[in-house]
């Protein structure tokens, strides 16, 4: 048994790194692809009265796909894993007015953007590279602080187990811990969306669990696909945070009184 579930998870874990192993091109499709699926479920969410069920639905693959792409890079080079956590550090903190701002009077003040749960992660990474169990044990307590603030807009707990657990099992060679991670990926993978399960299953299932599993997969699958070639990048490496701060600058903007 313990054999098969090796093989098992050692053809996965192949098979994802296939799929991963994309040209950059193909990377910044998808990249784009994400931030278009985050741009129509934030103006799905902050803009639009009554908000359309179809928009929430596309809206569930951005987050996914961002983590995917982070947990594919982030490992790569882990002697530059305190650089890539103070750059993510910065990026949030600098985002956090125009999250605010946009989000005034949707979401409490302390809730934290996005960028936060990439932040916290690649410095548990960076502390765990640098100081091993220590370093892994003040990682998680800073985790554990953030988990609260980020509830409320950045997915909480099981974001943060999402982009944990699938970096180890992206860039880690022992079977049991790639097995714990990939189950732990799984799992938080539908938890993300499933918050109100209990009370309306269909609805959460097909508008929000189903999109959140579902969608992802297809955006890979078709970055992966050979007629995607295999072009180099044409976005700046900073395309993505500007591209993110500015947006919600523009519709903190336009929610203003008078304004909007």
């Amino acid at each position: 048994m313990t054999q098969f579930l090796s093989v098992t998870m050692n053809g996965l874990t192949s098979r994802i790194h296939h799929w991963l192993a994309i040209s950059p091109g193909a990377a910044d499709r998808l990249k784009l692809t994400a931030l278009a699926a985050m741009l129509a479920d934030h103006i799905n969410t902050l803009l639009l009265t009554p908000a359309r069920p179809e928009l929430y639905a596309l809206g569930r693959m951005a987050f996914p796909l961002f983590v995917l792409i982070w947990a594919r890079n982030v490992m790569l080079r882990p002697e530059r894993l305190q650089l890539r956590a103070s750059r993510m550090w910065l990026w949030a903190v600098v985002t956090q007015p125009a999250f605010s701002l946009a989000f005034r009077g949707h979401d409490p003040w302390y809730a934290l953007n996005i960028l936060f749960v990439f932040a916290g992660v690649t410095q548990l990474l960076a502390w765990h590279h640098r100081y091993r169990l220590a370093g892994m044990a003040g990682g998680v307590l800073l985790l554990v602080l953030m988990a609260w603030p980020l509830s409320v807009a950045s997915y909480g707990v099981p974001g943060l187990v999402l982009a944990l657990s699938l970096a180890i099992f992206l860039h880690n060679s022992s079977f049991r811990q790639r097995q714990t991670a990939g189950a732990a990926a799984f799992i938080a993978l539908l938890a993300l969306n499933s918050q109100h399960l209990q009370e309306i299953p269909v609805t959460v299932v097909v508008l929000a669990i189903l999109p959140t599993v579902l969608l992802p997969a297809a955006a890979v699958s078709a970055a992966t696909s050979p007629a995607a070639g295999r072009e180099n990048r044409f976005i700046p490496a900073s395309f993505f945070y500007l591209a993110y701060v500015g947006h919600l600058l523009v519709i903190g903007l336009v929610r203003l009184p008078g304004l909007g």
